[in-house]
């Protein structure tokens, strides 16, 4: 009988307890050059270490790129922390909508308690949060690149964050 009522107390904390989240964090690419396919200037390296210590209490098990050198460099030490290989996925061209499209069927695959971690870039942050089933986000201006945003599946909520050093970029954060 003891057992019972403990098993039973077990199972009725068991379900009172709030559901894993299952998060996808969407970032911009950090600052970057001005060379073909830049990479991260001294302030992006930055920045993307910032990304890192913000993200180290739930580490990503997903990290999604497009195939720019930027973002890329963003994710480094993300990965490196959570020990997880990024996955670029391709830009076909002149398809945008496809890499968006491909990008959000492999968030689709995210189980309860996981996070993702997406870097993308000013015009595609928006679009993914809109494809995984989110409100309707503004492109970011070509300045900004501290913001952050949370999407909540289950809750279906998106928390817009700043991260990493203030930018000079008016309004953007």
């Amino acid at each position: 009988m003891r057992l019972r009522a403990t098993l039973t107390g077990l199972l009725l904390l068991l379900t009172s307890l709030p559901a894993a989240a299952q998060e996808i964090i969407l970032v911009r690419h950090a600052e970057k050059g001005t060379e073909a396919d830049p990479g991260l200037t001294p302030d992006g390296q930055a920045r993307a270490q910032a990304l890192a210590a913000l993200l180290k209490p739930t580490p990503p098990v997903m990290i999604l790129t497009s195939p720019a050198r930027r973002t890329q460099e963003t994710a480094v030490p993300v990965a490196a922390q959570a020990g997880v290989t990024p996955e670029v996925v391709p830009i076909p061209p002149g398809d945008m909508p496809a890499h968006i499209r491909m990008t959000a069927e492999k968030l689709a695959a995210l189980k309860p308690g996981q996070v993702a971690l997406v870097v993308g870039h000013s015009n595609t942050v928006p679009a993914i949060i809109k494809a995984v089933g989110g409100p309707a986000v503004p492109d970011l201006p070509e300045c900004a690149f501290g913001r952050l945003y949370r999407w909540d599946v289950a809750e279906k909520t998106l928390r817009i964050e700043r991260y990493g050093a203030e930018s000079n970029c008016p309004l953007a954060e």
